[in-house]
């Protein structure tokens, strides 16, 4: 449903009073066991408890499965390869410190207070842990590094949602509306993608039976640079030397149905991650709560995503023709939307090239001193020529089939060399991945069809050599699946039960928790 404006002034009103921008966010896929140390910490002059521990293991933990909490929200939007296993509620402790002195200190200092109260009271936060501290009086909500406070304003599924994806390093969605902000600290378009969790409380969003006001799905790019999109299931125009296609899209929030969940249209030349995308969403499931079934397209520079909004109206675009870039929505229907998308970008050369123009058509890719050297010998074509002949020593250039200009035998090797070069210098769409690219020397894990973790060549061979043994490393006494002696589960993301030896499965944790290491990152 849409918000009331009664609401949506109170939302503002609460972000203006409690949030204060993240620290810069890191893209890297999101995936595996990621469990909190959620602490309930109390007032030394307040000792209510305004909400039983029991709530938040429904609100935060795998207790809340099939409940509408955050384990729920997490399993369908990462398509289960994300959990909170061994997520835990610790309190309610009482601080040595009132709330005026809280009032006093910074987020940090406020979490800080809560984890060592709740050491004190012996319980140590693990290292493996992010950290939710639930405060029993309105100071704060935000996010601080990998720790979370929460007080009791933005104890629902929404606000707790948002906040959480922070400790995973995730920053606001934006739209590229250049009038608006929402408080005066944001930034302009900041937290204008009503379609998108990460732009916190100024989303479409309904009041759940148990956890008040809603989430709501994550945005498409938000979604791939989670590593939550399955890379076959994305469509990169162009990167195949086709610059134009129909594309038939599912639902984002419908990720069982089969086909295209995301359409990525390059067209920056310089820049491999700055590009427009388009998906499909549906009024269902987490995103219950938008208005109705619609197409979204987004523009992605610098690590961020930007909602493409009509100036007038503010709603989402309905089609777009810029920057070689063109998209139509033909139809949205029950099951899918149908778009037309084309770019202009597969006929252009790869950065630090250009075309090189020896005749009109000429379209071969070189360096700009090629070009400067083509472009004076067609100028000074006639010097080196007698009778329709070239003179002595010069031959014919033949760039392409009607090119006759007449160049020196060096010029006319340098010709040939660059035409068989020609596929490896145009088209910059063919090297376009996505937000999880990894930087050279390494390469995609591919421990299944989602995983985009970067390691050497060397452990992609391993992992995939041990996805081959599968069932000869399983038996069954105890459950399913269960590892033979002196095997244990890979756990590389969640529900990974391939048998793995247990060096190796410490490599995949790591490998999964350190993959930003060995991501190329957007420029800025």
């Amino acid at each position: 449903m849409r918000l009331r404006r009664s609401l949506l002034a109170a939302t503002i009103a609460l972000l203006a009073l409690i949030c204060v921008p993240a620290l810069p966010a890191q893209a890297y896929p999101v995936q595996g066991d990621l469990p909190w140390s959620v602490l309930l910490c109390k007032f030394a002059d307040r000792p209510e408890e305004p909400k039983p521990p029991q709530f938040f293991r429904e609100l935060f933990t795998d207790e809340g499965k099939g409940l509408g909490g955050f384990a729920d929200y997490l399993a369908d939007q990462s398509g289960g390869r994300t959990s909170v296993a061994g997520t835990v509620v610790k309190g309610w402790y009482t601080m040595p410190f009132t709330l005026e002195q809280a009032r006093t200190k910074s987020r940090w200092q406020r979490i800080e207070d809560c984890v060592q109260t709740a050491a004190a009271a012996g319980y140590t936060v693990p290292s493996n842990h992010w950290t939710a501290v639930m405060i029993n009086a309105p100071v704060d909500s935000g996010s601080w590094g990998k720790r979370v406070l929460l007080d009791p304003l933005a104890w629902n599924l929404g606000f707790a949602t948002h906040e959480v994806l922070h400790g995973y390093d995730r920053d606001h969605s934006f739209s590229d509306d250049p009038t608006f902000r929402l408080v005066d600290w944001a930034q302009i378009g900041e937290y204008d993608d009503q379609w998108d969790i990460m732009s916190a409380m100024h989303i479409h969003r309904y009041e759940t039976e148990r956890f008040g006001t809603s989430a709501v799905g994550l945005n498409g790019p938000t979604r791939d640079e989670m590593g939550w999109l399955e890379p076959h299931r994305i469509v990169t125009l162009g990167a195949d030397g086709v610059a134009s296609r129909t594309v038939r899209l599912v639902s984002l929030d419908q990720p069982s149905k089969i086909g295209t969940q995301m359409v990525r249209v390059p067209f920056d030349v310089a820049d491999p991650f700055h590009y427009y995308t388009v998906e499909f969403r549906k009024k269902t499931g987490q995103s219950a709560g938008i208005p109705a079934d619609i197409v979204l397209l987004h523009e992605v520079k610098n690590g961020v995503s930007y909602l493409l909004k009509d100036r007038i109206t503010r709603n989402p675009v309905t089609s777009l023709n810029t920057n070689g870039v063109s998209v139509s929505i033909d139809s949205v229907g029950q099951d899918e939307a149908v778009v037309t998308v084309s770019t202009g970008i597969t006929q252009k050369c790869l950065d630090g090239y250009v075309h090189r123009k020896a005749t009109h058509d000429d379209l071969v890719c070189v360096t700009p001193a090629v070009y400067e050297q083509t472009q004076a010998d067609t100028a000074d074509a006639s010097n080196w020529e007698e009778n329709g002949k070239c003179i002595l020593s010069y031959t014919r250039r033949l760039a392409t089939p009607s090119d006759k200009v007449c160049v020196p035998s060096s010029t006319r090797r340098q010709v040939v060399s660059d035409n068989a070069t020609a596929a490896s210098r145009i088209n910059p769409a063919r090297l376009v991945l996505g937000p999880n690219a990894c930087k050279p020397g390494y390469v995609w894990r591919g421990a299944d069809s989602f995983d985009q973790v970067c390691v050497t060549q060397e452990i992609r061979d391993q992992v995939i050599a041990d996805n081959m043994m599968g069932a000869g490393r399983w038996t069954d006494p105890y459950g399913s699946r269960t590892c033979i002696q002196g095997y244990v589960w890979r756990e590389a993301f969640a529900d990974d039960n391939i048998c793995v030896t247990p060096d190796r499965r410490e490599r995949a944790l790591r490998d999964t928790h350190t993959s930003w290491e060995r991501v190329l990152r957007p420029a800025g």
